[in-house]
Formats: structure tokens, sequence, C-alpha cells
């Protein structure tokens, strides 16, 4: 088996540096975000599952909060500073600044209770047929990372649809506040 080194990618599957994942001090195997039960409800979905498809599956995480609105976080009703920063840039397409004030927003939306919404939520998807489980399990259990890109992308999707610059999954345009 080949050595993992810290400035490579992580095998887990992440596409953070090792060093930045699963070989820190604190390995995400010792945090637990969500409940116990929510993971183990998805983990029969990967046996079989091999780490190419695994890493295939991770890539897809960041377009399902485009499927449903149900895998979009509810943002609050009240648009804050940090808010309108990321809607003013996505209308001056000012990537550099949209990514600055979602690094802002993220952590003030950042909840146990959002984060179990959108694993109730995707688990229900799975339900439906509406996505493939070992994408649903991929989802989840990287909800319970303690940095989550599928929560990242989930809050920009609901970011966009706010400022009327994406499309809600039905095809509507939201419009702006």
């Amino acid at each position: 088996m080949a050595k993992i080194r810290r400035n490579g990618p992580c095998p887990c599957g992440s596409g953070s540096k090792a060093k930045r994942c699963c070989q820190t001090p604190h390995a995400y195997v010792d945090v637990r975000v969500l409940p116990l039960d929510l993971c183990q409800s998805v983990l029969n979905d990967l046996p079989g599952t091999t780490q190419v498809e695994m890493r295939t599956l991770f890539d897809q995480l960041i377009f399902l909060p485009e499927i449903d609105t149900s895998v979009q976080v509810s943002l609050p009703g009240i648009i804050t500073p940090d808010m309108e920063q990321a809607i003013n840039a996505l209308r001056e397409d000012d990537d550099a600044g949209f990514d600055e004030a979602l690094g802002k927003v993220v952590p003030a939306v950042d909840t146990l209770e959002r984060r179990i919404e959108l694993a109730q939520a995707v688990i229900e998807l799975r339900n439906n047929g509406r996505i493939p489980p070992n994408l649903a399990a991929i989802a989840v259990l990287e909800l319970d990372r303690p940095e989550s890109t599928f929560f990242l992308s989930s809050v920009a999707e609901s970011i966009a649809v706010l400022a009327g610059e994406q499309q809600t999954p039905a095809g509507l345009v939201v419009s702006a506040r």
C-alpha cells in the first residue's frame, strides 16, 4: 500500500490535504457532528463502492443542492451584512468577494439543527429514488465532518437563489430583495 504524504490528498476522498483532514492530531474520527443514528442509517449503502467511485461521488456533492430546495440551507429571514455582501458579489461576478463573504456567512448559519435537516433531506431524497443511495451516504457522512463541503455548497446555492442569480430546482427565479 502506498504511503500517505501529509501534503498529498487525504485517502478519505475529501479533496483536502491529509495533514488537514484525517491525519491531523485530532482526526475526523474523534469528532462527531451529527447524531450517530443518522450516519448509521446510510452506512449500508456504501459496501462495494470503490475508492474511485467514492471520489466521484464526493465531487458530485457540490451539485446536490441544485436538485431540490430541501438540500439548500434555510437562511435567516433577515439578510445580514455578510449575506448582502455575498449577494452583491454574485451580481458583480466577483468570485473572490463571494468566497470571502461566504466564508463569513457559513459559520453564522452552521448549526447542528441545520446539518441534521440537510442529512434528513438527503435521506428523504434517497428514499424517494431522487438520488443514488451511495451519493446520499457520502453526503450524510461528509456532513458529519467539522468542515463540510456539502454544507458550504448548500449555503452558496441558497444565497444564489436568494439573489435571483440561480433558479430553484423547479425552475423559479426568486425575486431579489
